[in-house]
């Protein structure tokens, strides 16, 4: 470059410019820009990579936390399936049982007698009512 585009003479309009501007003038001044300029560039793509890496640790941090959320309310259906489960094995148990005294008339006789009211032959049925309040 012509030692002219660089260097900015007092008195010159360029150098009003570049006082109106407040710039310094030369090569050192443009070095020392070109520095500032590479230091911020290299600031902002510092505070890129931390934004960008914060943003993909967040997102893994909210799927992870959404994904424990989910298995939570699974384990807690699972548990209360298997409470149902178990009801249902004890009742079927206690139906199997009665179906089994069903078939039984030693069993059957006296319940068919208590809950109907009937009276065998030379027997008395006695019926006691609660007492009034």
């Amino acid at each position: 470059m012509p030692n002219w585009c660089t260097t900015v003479r007092r008195g010159s309009f360029g150098f009003k410019v570049s006082r109106i501007a407040g710039k310094p003038a030369g090569r050192a001044a443009r070095r020392a820009r070109e520095r500032k300029l590479l230091h911020w560039t290299v600031l902002a793509g510092r505070t890129i990579a931390i934004v960008a890496v914060l943003l993909v640790a967040v997102s893994f941090g909210a799927q992870a936390w959404h994904i424990g959320y989910r298995n939570y309310e699974l384990h807690k259906q699972i548990v209360t399936l298997e409470a149902q489960n178990h009801n249902l094995s004890a009742r079927a148990v206690t139906l199997s049982r009665e179906i089994l005294y069903s078939h039984n008339p030693e069993y059957l006789v006296p319940l068919i007698h208590e809950q109907l009211g009937l009276t065998k032959p030379n027997e008395v049925f006695i019926q006691v009512a609660p007492a009034p309040k």
